[in-house]
């Protein structure tokens, strides 16, 4: 932990092109690995239940300490998810940068989050026909919650700039093994 807090240090003095961004994405897309009955998801896309559509916003803000690293927090709330509950994704963590290998521009951006993830919802218990305890989420003691405390969480974020200030911007969060999502939107760079 001493090893990460000196390289932060490091890294804000050093520190070339700092910024800060924030962005606001809707979504949203999610693959599901685990085989289930396409009739468990309420907005299932295809014969399988892999492929489902769920009602999300992700708000996003992040400080680039130079082109290459920063730090990121990412709240995610899904009023209606997958099986139509309410649920939500909190996320914060070391963002890696590097401008996409072979393109020569400002435009392209690809970052990765690596940090902690809270994962919580609505319990699932009474969604009709669904509810098999897998042991990927716990349940609160009153059981109206479920939630998953991960350290190693991350997410992918692909920007494409169509001026200076201003992106289109695309997260990928894979949660392997069970789910994968993505969500599109903005981010605006409010200082340089």
């Amino acid at each position: 932990m001493k090893r990460l807090v000196s390289l932060f240090a490091i890294l804000a003095v050093i520190s070339t092109s700092a910024q800060f961004t924030v962005g606001i994405k809707i979504g949203g897309l999610a693959f599901h690995q685990q085989k289930v009955s396409p009739n468990y998801y309420r907005l299932s896309m295809d014969k399988k239940g892999h492929w489902v559509g769920y009602l999300g916003c992700s708000l996003t803000a992040g400080y680039q300490f130079n082109p290459y690293i920063g730090i990121k927090v990412i709240q995610t709330l899904m009023p209606f998810d997958c099986a139509g509950k309410f649920s939500g994704i909190t996320h914060f963590g070391i963002d890696f940068q590097d401008r996409i290998v072979g393109i020569q521009n400002t435009r392209h951006n690809l970052s990765a989050t690596v940090g902690p993830l809270f994962y919580y919802r609505k319990n699932w218990k009474d969604v009709p026909n669904y509810y098999v305890d897998e042991g990927f989420v716990k349940t609160n003691q009153k059981g109206e919650w479920e939630r998953k405390f991960i350290w190693y969480g991350g997410q992918i974020q692909y920007d494409y700039y169509f001026n200076e200030q201003t992106a289109i911007s695309t997260n990928f969060l894979p949660g392997y093994p069970y789910i994968y999502t993505f969500m599109t939107g903005v981010q605006t760079v409010l200082s340089e």
